[in-house]
């Protein structure tokens, strides 16, 4: 009787995600060529990962970057969604977390598709809208996360693309050689240019292009 539930819990989560999809634009897929040229993909097979990052904004309309002190690299909040968790929640859980804020999520910018061959995973991510719900507390970090440093930083959204933006200059020349930072840098940066689009915002007196 159990395992007929868990099967059918499994199967209603993944019509969840198939129609959420259905919903969602798709903005980008990336390869491990488009990111490590040179590096070995393999013929193994590769695990689903589902993850949701956001644009948090906070009332001052400033946006929230994380950061490691193991280097100077920052993307935009959020992490793994767990099995037969609603992205939206996974979201709003993920902030909590990292940024240590509660947010109403405004709506969902796109997602994009990451095959990471080292790893064996084949990532869907998808990004979110969110505002600021009450005052900033504290983030709900693991041993390993503060082990690493992890702090947030709060900026402008001119200043949050030009970070991204030059961060994938950075890897398009070779230097960022973290393998899933790389991928995350060319993954925020789309995010936020979807957001500028969806905004007509002009990209702070450059041409808006696309990557």
């Amino acid at each position: 009787m159990t395992i007929i539930v868990i099967h059918i819990l499994i199967h209603q989560h993944a019509i969840y995600l198939v129609h959420t999809m259905r919903k969602i634009k798709h903005l980008q897929t990336i390869t491990q060529k488009d990111v490590f040229p040179n590096m070995d993909v393999g013929e193994e097979p590769l695990t689903r990962r589902n993850t949701g990052k956001c644009l948090v904004f906070d009332h001052e309309r400033q946006i929230a970057l994380v950061g490691s002190s193991h280097n100077s690299i920052y993307t935009l909040p959020g992490g793994g969604i767990e099995d037969g968790e609603e992205i939206e929640s996974g979201i709003k859980r993920e902030i909590r977390e990292e940024v240590g804020c509660t947010i109403e999520i405004e709506r969902m910018i796109g997602m994009t598709e990451d095959y990471r061959n080292r790893d064996k995973k084949h990532y869907f991510n998808y990004c979110a809208v969110g505002n600021l719900v009450g005052e900033k507390q504290n983030p709900i970090l693991t041993t390993e996360e503060e082990k690493n440093g992890l702090h947030v930083k709060w900026c402008s959204l001119e200043d949050a693309y030009s970070i991204l933006k030059n961060e994938y200059e950075m890897v398009k020349n070779g230097e960022i050689q973290y393998y899933n930072t790389a991928y995350n840098v060319i993954r925020d940066l789309r995010f936020i240019q979807e957001y500028l689009s969806l905004n007509e915002i002009k990209s702070f007196g450059t041409k808006l292009e696309l990557i």
